[in-house]
């Protein structure tokens, strides 16, 4: 998962992004990377890789096979870049949710809905991970995208859990870590089942506030 924004303000920095979905015929190169990227994006969370070819992206992003070669020598450097674009734009809809100090349990309380896929963009992104799944156990530049930011978000929740500790909200035996561990990986569950799957957005939402219960003070 990718997440910057001010959880990265607060320990590195803080960037935004903007993006394009139409290729302008007269637009600068980088306007039309993005706006390919974003056709290929399209079709990566509609229908896998498989549905990715030169033909379709020609296709769907209005402009000739030739326009795309020009700007993606190979078809993984065009998946790369799309699936590196995809996560920005995720974190770009979360740093405008987080975009205020505040308590880290309603910090964490508000990464977390974000990655349940309720929003049409981190959906997508969701999707758009799920079909590069099986090549980041053989690619290290697709597994340093999907799982860039996990430590800022895992670290957060594990102040969560330990402020609850002090507190006396949470029992003192618990493990922070591994606390901290099981709650990312609920919202990750649920959020890929929310995109991939149809579960309920309130379902969803339902689950993961009963977890997050535990540590409110």
């Amino acid at each position: 998962m990718q997440l910057h924004g001010y959880l990265r303000q607060r320990l590195v920095s803080m960037r935004s992004h903007c993006y394009d979905r139409v290729v302008p015929r007269h637009a600068d190169p980088e306007q039309q990377r993005a706006a390919i990227a974003e056709a290929v994006g399209d079709l990566l969370a509609g229908g896998g890789v498989e549905a990715v070819s030169l033909r379709s992206v020609a296709a769907a992003a209005g402009v000739s096979m030739g326009r795309v070669q020009h700007y993606y020598r190979t078809k993984d450097d065009l998946l790369l870049d799309t699936l590196r674009r995809s996560h920005l734009e995720m974190e770009h809809h979360i740093e405008g949710r987080v975009s205020a100090p505040g308590a880290p349990i309603d910090i964490l309380t508000t990464i977390l809905e974000e990655l349940l896929g309720e929003h049409p963009a981190t959906q997508r992104a969701i999707r758009v991970s799920a079909a590069f799944a099986v090549r980041a156990s053989k690619s290290p530049k697709v597994m340093a995208i999907l799982t860039d930011g996990d430590e800022e978000i895992l670290a957060l929740a594990v102040e969560v859990v330990r402020q609850a500790q002090f507190a006396g909200a949470a029992p003192s035996e618990l493990d922070p870590l591994l606390e901290a561990k099981a709650l990312v990986a609920l919202a990750s569950g649920l959020g890929t089942s929310v995109a991939l799957y149809g579960t309920s957005s309130d379902e969803a939402r339902a689950t993961l506030h009963h977890q997050l219960r535990k540590y409110a003070h």
